[in-house]
């Protein structure tokens, strides 16, 4: 197989000879791979560009005119494939970091609102009437009941629903200029 002269391969691939082709095929394959391999130290590149290089020989065959020495030529096709391969590689990897990079901002945006939301809502709670302020502080952050909240201060459990009832309507008219920035 490797004694077969590459200029009658040539003749014979540009004839449109499948043998002839993989004949090519097999004799430089391994002898490229190694150097791609050498080249980008990366296998997966390596194969790629090997494949790449065969495929252009295949598809081009009846337009190039290849000297005889068709091994420089297959090796300069692979080092041109292989900084293709290199360049695809470089530019996909600047795309995902920017495209997490943007997902991260997003994160850091999401984030930048809910604190921003907060503090609304915490400004709003601050301008409630004392009483009313701490019956909605141990109703809605510590989560106890009205008729927990009415015996921990001991009041009726009337005047923690009045006290909440004043509540929510004072933070209604505390956040309604805010209603479409709360909108989350």
């Amino acid at each position: 197989m490797h004694n077969i002269p590459d200029n009658y391969l040539i003749k014979e691939i540009q004839q449109g000879n499948k043998t002839a082709f993989d004949k090519l095929f097999f004799k430089y394959y391994k002898p490229l791979y190694r150097f791609a391999l050498h080249f980008c130290n990366n296998a997966i590149i390596a194969e790629e560009s090997v494949q790449h290089t065969f495929i252009k020989v295949w598809q081009n065959k009846s337009k190039t005119s290849f000297n005889n020495d068709i091994g420089k030529i297959l090796f300069a096709y692979t080092k041109n494939e292989v900084i293709d391969e290199i360049r695809k590689v470089n530019t996909r990897k600047k795309y995902e970091e920017n495209i997490i990079s943007e997902i991260n901002s997003d994160e850091n945006i999401e984030e930048d609102n809910k604190n921003r939301i907060k503090a609304i809502i915490e400004t709003a709670i601050e301008q409630l009437p004392p009483k009313a302020k701490e019956i909605f502080r141990l109703a809605k952050q510590e989560g106890l009941s009205i008729k927990e909240i009415a015996q921990h201060l001991k009041i009726s459990n009337k005047t923690v629903e009045n006290q909440l009832t004043i509540a929510y309507k004072k933070l209604r008219q505390y956040l309604e200029p805010f209603k479409n920035q709360l909108k989350y």
